[in-house]
């Protein structure tokens, strides 16, 4: 049948398959030239004895050489054939191997080459084969410069130092230890936002030019600890200094007070003179780690705290920092969890106006109780709450309990108005006046009766951005506080631009009043600015009255302070508005929350 046929071709040509597959040029040259020539011997003594015997009439078997001889003639023939056509064929296959090597090792000598081809086809082929090899190698060159330097800054990137310590990180000892320093620019976010984004890019660049240059520098023993060093710019605005030849932690400690020093100069670009300055941490291996992955996760353990403590400088990394994370990562999820359950709480500490005696006014401040009844404080869970992004989410709680506490106090014909913090993440986030006109919808409280806070620095910081968010809300009848007066840098000439209503003098110069000399000079400065621009002015932190008088005295609007009230939650704050006199008294702090 049709399908039996067709199953006998496969079995042929997986035959034929097998024979040939496993032959090398030279055998096969060699037994087709020796059939050949077997055939061809065979051929002509055919030829020759039908001649003798159509025209000479010789018997069929009557040869003119024996046949024993002609048979030894023949196997001569086929043999010679054989070794002839072996040989040519095996110096062709030897030139075919060259070729092989030579692509299979391509990648690896740069300085192998195929001279000496002996037949035209295999001359036009090795002219083929090299320029093919020789843009591969450029292309090859091309993307491994690629893939290990940073097109920013032409340094070595984060694949690049990765490479260099997976390679040398086994190699340290305690005896001669690696190093890894992890850079980080200080204020290049705002310089960023000056100079835009091609401008920064530049920046960048000097300063990964600078590093290298100052590093360049560096002689004696510390120079030789940067000896096969890799500097690479890691992601943003980091910057990575491996060195596997650290020799000593007094070593590395010399080069991070070089790179410091050597980024307290400023920058020129485009004109504009930027200073940057720049922080890092220090890890040593393999006394702190023995991986890289280790080695980058304690560098930037040893960095944020910098952050967070000095916000510039350098840290070596040490086995508590990792205790210090691991607080910080359960504090984060216990974070998480309590901005889902909605654990925060408004509490509220009265704002009392000097002349009349009456509160008009409470700063709402956030309180997080958990639900064993501890309370956090503020201190602990603000700064993570502003690093995590979690400010915003609990900002917007916090303003919703306030303002619906003052619908109340406003229902019970309490004339009290509220203040609210807002933190920079929340102002930075672009839908701050969404958020605040749909909370004052959802609440029924009237513009009025709300008042925002935010810090001096904050405002000096993007002036136009407060004037872009403050500018509708107090179309509406809001007031805008600047908290913290006095702590910052700020000046007439940016004050008279921005739309504040409230100066907050700062709860240092108050409560130095009765101790410091300059404290009453410089209380007094700031309430003479705030009569001057017809601001009022609120005193944080009156704890005496002593205090109260000489703010009273000096023109100052209203008091805040535990002399009045520490913060209360809704319902005792209530209650307190209800009781309170025009000569109020110190409520005992046993009623705080």
């Amino acid at each position: 049948t049709g399908q039996n046929r067709a199953n006998r071709r496969l079995k042929k040509k997986r035959l034929l398959s097998r024979l040939f597959g496993t032959m090398t040029i030279s055998a096969f040259a060699g037994v087709v030239a020796g059939m050949l020539a077997s055939l061809v011997f065979v051929a002509l003594i055919v030829v020759v004895q039908t001649y003798r015997v159509l025209e000479l009439g010789v018997a069929p078997l009557d040869t003119a050489v024996p046949i024993p001889l002609l048979l030894l003639l023949m196997m001569v023939a086929t043999v010679l054939a054989t070794a002839v056509s072996y040989a040519s064929a095996n110096h062709f296959r030897k030139s075919l191997d060259r070729f092989n090597d030579y692509l299979l090792n391509a990648h690896l000598d740069d300085t192998a080459s195929l001279d000496g081809m002996h037949f035209a086809e295999l001359r036009r082929l090795r002219v083929g084969v090299t320029r093919t090899i020789g843009k591969l190698r450029r292309e090859n060159a091309l993307l491994r410069e690629t893939a290990f330097v940073d097109p920013r800054t032409g340094l070595s990137n984060m694949i690049a130092i990765d490479k260099a310590i997976s390679e040398s990180l086994v190699r340290a000892t305690f005896e001669a230890p690696a190093a890894l320093i992890m850079l980080d620019l200080d204020r290049f976010t705002r310089a960023s936002e000056q100079l835009g984004s091609y401008a920064s890019e530049a920046l960048l660049a000097q300063a990964g030019q600078r590093l290298k240059s100052e590093l360049a520098a560096i002689t004696g023993p510390a120079g030789a600890a940067l000896r096969d060093a890799t500097i690479a710019a890691l992601q943003a605005d980091e910057f990575g200094v491996y060195m596997p030849n650290a020799v000593s932690r007094e070593h590395v400690a010399t080069i991070a007070r070089a790179i410091r020093q050597a980024f307290a100069a400023p920058f020129e670009l485009n004109g504009q003179t930027v200073t940057l300055g720049i922080s890092g941490g220090i890890v040593m291996a393999p006394e702190d780690a023995d991986s890289s992955q280790k080695l980058f996760r304690h560098a930037e353990l040893a960095l944020r705290l910098v952050r967070d403590e000095a916000t510039s400088g350098f840290r070596f990394f040490t086995p508590r920092l990792t205790r210090v994370a691991r607080g910080k990562y359960k504090l984060e999820d216990e974070l998480r969890e309590a901005v889902a359950n909605r654990e925060f709480k408004a509490v509220f500490q009265p704002k009392v106006n000097f002349q009349t005696g009456k509160i008009v006014g409470a700063e709402a401040l956030a309180r997080w109780r958990r639900h064993n009844g501890k309370i956090i404080s503020p201190a602990a869970f603000i700064p993570l709450a502003e690093e995590t992004g979690l400010i915003n989410q609990i900002g917007e709680q916090i303003l919703e309990a306030a303002c619906q506490s003052a619908r109340i106090w406003m229902r019970e014909g309490l004339d009290v108005s509220v203040a609210v913090n807002v933190s920079p993440r929340q102002f930075e986030q672009g839908n701050l006046t969404d958020t605040v006109m749909d909370v004052l919808k959802r609440t029924g409280l009237h513009p009025n009766r709300l008042e925002l806070e935010i810090t001096e620095s904050m405002a000096v910081e993007n002036p136009a951005k407060v004037a872009e968010v403050m500018g509708p809300l107090r179309m509406m009848g809001m007031k805008l506080a600047i908290d913290d007066f006095g702590t910052g840098h700020s000046n007439l000439s940016m004050l008279t631009q921005l739309p504040f209503d409230i100066f907050k003098i700062d709860r240092q110069f108050v409560s130095a009043l009765e101790g410091d000399k300059q404290a009453p000079a410089i209380v007094e400065m700031i309430l003479a600015m705030a009569e001057t621009l017809g601001l009022e002015t609120v005193a944080e932190g009156v704890e005496t009255e002593r205090q109260a008088d000489f703010l009273r005295r000096r023109g100052c609007t209203m008091g805040q302070g535990f002399l009045y009230s520490p913060g209360l939650p809704h319902g005792a704050f209530l209650d307190f508005l209800r009781a309170f006199r025009a000569a109020p008294l110190p409520l005992d702090s046993r009623q705080a929350s």
